[in-house]
């Protein structure tokens, strides 16, 4: 199996994530405002059907972070809106499904794990995996201040 970036900075990135996430999966609750926390991802989900790629980066925080699989961090709402006008064109991805949630944390931020199918432009699955994001309650809203998600796509063992 080959690499394309080195093992330790995916430990890395890991390693943070995770300890971003400790306050809220420690407790080992569900939040107690689950389907709003869950309502941001059906969000995300609606308007990228729809194509909307600005509103999906007005879900996120200003310093916002993404951590996208075999990529560097994408920092800040603006890069992060560049970053799905380039990955989530309307003629690459027709839409995404979210399940399986499991939603941790309490008042003011929350930690969500699901699993994600992107579609294609005709319905057709392009791409299964997991994600977890943390999310931040700002001005009553939640947002997403950290998302991270992984390509269950077989890996490309020839170069």
């Amino acid at each position: 199996m080959t690499f394309t970036k080195p093992l330790s900075s995916f430990l890395g990135a890991s390693m943070a994530l995770a300890l971003q996430c400790a306050p809220a999966v420690a407790a080992n609750t569900q939040s107690p405002d689950a389907a709003a926390v869950k309502a941001v991802t059906e969000q995300f989900a609606a308007d990228l059907a729809k194509g909307d790629l600005k509103a999906i980066s007005r879900l996120y925080t200003d310093d916002a972070r993404l951590l996208p699989p075999n990529d560097d961090p994408i920092s800040g709402r603006a890069a992060i809106l560049a970053y799905f006008e380039k990955t989530l064109r309307p003629d690459l991805v027709g839409g995404a499904t979210f399940d399986h949630y499991e939603i941790y944390g309490g008042e003011n931020a929350a930690t969500s794990l699901s699993q994600i199918r992107m579609l294609g432009t005709k319905g057709q699955v392009i791409e299964r995996g997991k994600q977890m994001i943390v999310l931040l309650k700002q001005d009553g809203k939640w947002k997403i201040h950290r998302d991270m998600w992984s390509d269950n796509s077989p890996v490309n063992t020839t170069n």
